[in-house]
């Protein structure tokens, strides 16, 4: 059984209570798991998993790939970030410039478009038995998978300092207000802007990576400017309550609302690199097929389906599994 784990900040939740019994204003978290219906015996989310992606705004599925499944798919990622230009298939290449020999893995962030195509065992993860019911519901069973870029970054000795908005705090709001939904009707929830994060790499605490704003996915109010303060190094923020720091390990999926507030500390460690995939998911009804075709040509066909656009109300013949098997 997959895990599900939900890390929540007990000074956000209790905003909600009454306040003779609000904690006192030291931050606590408290770790919540249970076993996600992730044995193909279900095709929706759970009640835990609803109750809790509603308050959050992320859910955070540990152990999706383990074992042997896992080093597979890492050494792949490891192929495709040091493949040499002249041996890349067709369409795959660093987002922006292309990068020399020897910059390849040795920029403090690179971003591979398509990686999720590069190998069959990442293109699984994109339908993986621990987060297709997810991605069914969220989607009203219409998903698409619009992207799924490899990240690849490492610690930056020359990171300038910044004057405002440290970590980057931003979400899908802020850009394109009229054209983010999150819904709940019928027991059911609803998000047209998905992100999946999986993990290749280890996150430990105080490494840096992914933080979030528990909650603000359903946010009625404009983000204050000046909500963060810069810290003592002027690039990541001072430590607040307010945000919370996720720590996936290797083969961990994380999932968020594009609603949700959320940014990205500075990577510390000095020996070790943060990678992991990202995928990205809308209704099937919106929006074009984004990816060149010599990626979708060498899609199985079940994937090829995911990533198409369709109509409102139509069903997709993978829709109709509870577990999708690629065929290859």
């Amino acid at each position: 059984m997959f895990q599900t784990e939900f890390l929540i900040n007990i000074n956000a939740v209790d905003q909600f209570s009454r306040k003779e019994e609000l904690l006192p204003a030291v931050t606590k978290y408290r770790k919540i798991k249970f076993a996600k219906m992730g044995d193909t015996s279900s095709d929706m989310m759970n009640h835990e998993q609803r109750y809790l992606f509603d308050m959050t705004g992320y859910l955070h599925i540990e152990g999706a790939v383990t074992g042997e499944k896992l080093k597979s798919v890492q050494e792949a990622a490891e192929r495709y970030i040091y493949c040499h230009p002249n041996q890349r298939p067709p369409g795959f290449e660093p987002r922006g410039q292309e990068l020399s020999v020897e910059e390849l893995g040795n920029r403090p962030l690179i971003r591979y478009q398509h990686g999720f195509a590069f190998d069959r065992c990442l293109e699984e993860l994109t339908v993986n038995p621990s987060i297709w019911p997810i991605l069914k519901e969220l989607t009203s069973d219409m998903p698409r998978l619009v992207s799924g870029t490899l990240s690849y970054e490492q610690y930056d000795p020359d990171r300038p300092p910044v004057e405002k908005n440290p970590a980057g705090l931003h979400c899908a709001r802020e850009g394109r207000y009229w054209y983010t939904r999150y819904e709940v009707k019928n027991g059911r929830i609803f998000c047209n802007d998905l992100v999946f994060f999986f993990y290749l790499t280890d996150v430990n605490p105080g490494d840096g990576g992914l933080i979030v704003i528990p909650g603000s996915h359903k946010s009625e109010f404009d983000r204050p400017e000046g909500l963060l303060k810069p810290g003592p190094d002027g690039i990541d923020p001072e430590s607040n309550p307010v945000f919370t720091n996720l720590t996936p390990k290797a083969g961990d999926f994380l999932c968020i609302s594009e609603l949700l507030t959320h940014g990205v500390l500075r990577w510390k460690p000095k020996d070790r690199s943060r990678q992991f995939l990202i995928l990205r998911y809308r209704p099937q009804y919106e929006g074009k097929v984004s990816l060149p075709q010599v990626i979708i040509d060498r899609l199985t066909p079940e994937i090829q389906e995911l990533v198409s656009a369709a109509s409102y109300g139509h069903t997709k013949e993978i829709v109709k599994q509870d577990a999708i098997t690629l065929n290859y």
